[in-house]
């Protein structure tokens, strides 16, 4: 099979021009649609537009949603429920028998384990039992 590339090459030639047209072309949009928009603000200007707009423009002036009370409940569970979730199903179930051998739940030695880096020992579960409240 014989192949042309004379033919291949006008080809890939005359799609890189292409492309430089439609790159050419796109610039000359946005440039367009800046200039626009620069007229368009110096009219309402001129109308009396205060220009930039408000921020608070269509706000109602309610209480923002990362200082609602129930967003941050919310969003404590989402991520108390995140860092006590074992890996897999294997790890936790391990992790349950360890915590049950040294007396803890498996809260307590999640929370050792997130807090410390490394597994309980046996002078750190005394530590944590001694700290539990007395019923």
């Amino acid at each position: 099979m014989a192949v042309n590339f004379a033919l291949s090459a006008a080809k890939a030639h005359a799609r890189s021009t292409a492309r430089d047209t439609r790159v050419a072309l796109k610039q000359a949009a946005a440039s367009w649609r800046a200039t626009h928009r620069e007229q368009r603000e110096n009219d309402l200007r001129q109308m009396g537009v205060v220009i930039p707009l408000s921020e608070w423009l269509g706000h109602n002036n309610g209480p923002d949603i990362l200082e609602s009370l129930l967003f941050k409940q919310w969003r404590w569970t989402r991520v108390r429920e995140e860092a006590f979730a074992p890996p897999n199903a294997e790890t936790g179930a391990r992790w349950a028998r360890m915590a049950e051998k040294l007396g803890l739940s498996y809260v307590e030695y999640r929370l050792e384990l997130l807090e410390r880096g490394r597994h309980p020992t046996e002078e750190d579960a005394a530590r944590i039992r001694a700290a539990r409240p007395s019923a």
